[in-house]
């Protein structure tokens, strides 16, 4: 996996941010065992983190997120909404959740992402 993780970052043109590299070399399916839901006061659910496999899939069939805005697609839900990784200089690393095409969630990290879902029972 990690030469595919370089391979990724390669296309992209940058280091991911280290929180996030390591989840993706760790972790390799994307359907989570649990879906996670956002701690309150938050609202929302994300059913699928995408794998290194499924980003560089996205990039070949050029759905590699919403690059005007530089949010690279990394997970979603059954329900249609969407997380992201910011990518700009501005806001490196931020993880961004839309739904409706709204941006309703914004976290400073994957980290801080992780520590604030909790698998749902």
């Amino acid at each position: 996996m990690e030469e595919r993780g370089l391979e990724l970052e390669s296309r992209l043109g940058f280091r991911l941010p280290e929180d996030y590299r390591e989840f993706l070399v760790a972790n390799h399916q994307r359907l989570l065992d649990s879906a996670l839901a956002f701690l309150p006061p938050r609202s929302g659910v994300i059913n699928y983190l995408l794998t290194v496999e499924d980003i560089l899939e996205n990039d070949e069939k050029n759905r590699i997120g919403i690059p005007a805005e530089s949010l690279l697609h990394i997970g979603h839900d059954i329900m249609g909404g969407y997380l992201y990784l910011k990518v700009s200089e501005k806001d490196f690393g931020e993880i961004q959740y839309s739904e409706r095409y709204q941006i309703r969630e914004k976290f400073p990290s994957f980290s801080a992402f992780l520590n604030e879902t909790e698998p749902m029972s």
